[in-house]
């Protein structure tokens, strides 16, 4: 063969050429545990513009899902860390969610509650971090007094004298004082919670007073405050109801 007639076949390096290359690998890797099983990760719901939408993309909903104590989590991320990076670039989420057995539907739930764990905790996190210098912040603005001066002219010279001093940040005081319990704090600002145990036992206390529940104390309450009324008659439609006019009827409330 003529060398100069020779033309070897050009190798195509485009990303869809590359794209399905990987899904072939990430395909060969799931058929390992899967022989008879129907790859189809073309019918996974779409869940990659959700998870972009994310504050800082999908980097940090994989960030999350590490610190997420769940079984399908770690699944997922066993599938995603078995990728390469190059692959997992080229690859769709989707498909990478379906070769790991949890669906990409099941991908977005558990990452929805990752995050808001993950978000959550960094949060507690910052601010019992930032605590003690807000304490000492505030504590410093309900301190902090300004000098007083007044001026005056005393042989024809200015003189400077400190007549007193300013209060602090009353705003900073009040919430030192309220937080300590020393002020009371408005009715309105008061949260009450109630829990509510469904599995109700009777519980009978070593010094034998009968423990109810709220409710069942607030029952009684309504019962000895509302006004009484009157029983039902145990007579029947047909008898006739004689009254003595000799006495009074008195009706009890």
């Amino acid at each position: 063969m003529n060398p100069k007639k020779f033309k070897p076949k050009q190798k195509d390096f485009s990303k869809t050429a590359r794209g399905k290359v990987a899904l072939e690998r990430l395909k060969a890797r799931w058929r390992l545990d899967n022989e008879d099983g129907e790859w189809e990760p073309e019918s996974e719901p779409i869940v990659t513009p959700m998870l972009k939408a994310v504050p800082g993309g999908i980097t940090f909903c994989i960030e999350a899902l590490r610190a997420h104590d769940e079984d399908d989590s770690r699944q997922f991320l066993e599938t995603w860390d078995a990728c390469t990076r190059t692959d997992r670039a080229l690859l769709r989420i989707e498909d990478i969610a379906h070769a790991s057995g949890i669906g990409s539907l099941r991908l977005a739930e558990i990452a929805q509650t990752a995050l808001f764990l993950y978000g959550d905790r960094q949060a507690q996190m910052i601010l019992s971090a930032s605590m003690p210098k807000v304490i000492r912040s505030t504590v410093k603005a309900a301190t902090d007094e300004v000098p007083i001066t007044a001026t005056s002219i005393v042989d024809g010279e200015f003189i400077t004298k400190v007549v007193g001093k300013t209060n602090g940040d009353t705003r900073a005081m009040e919430m030192l004082l309220k937080s300590r319990g020393i002020l009371p704090i408005p009715k309105g600002s008061q949260i009450a919670i109630q829990v509510n145990n469904p599995d109700r036992e009777d519980k009978q206390p070593e010094s034998g007073h009968e423990w109810k529940y709220p409710e069942d104390r607030l029952k009684e309450i309504t019962a000895i405050t509302n006004p009484k009324q009157l029983e039902a008659s145990t007579s029947q439609t047909s008898e006739h109801i004689h009254f003595d006019t000799r006495r009074p009827v008195v009706f009890e409330r």
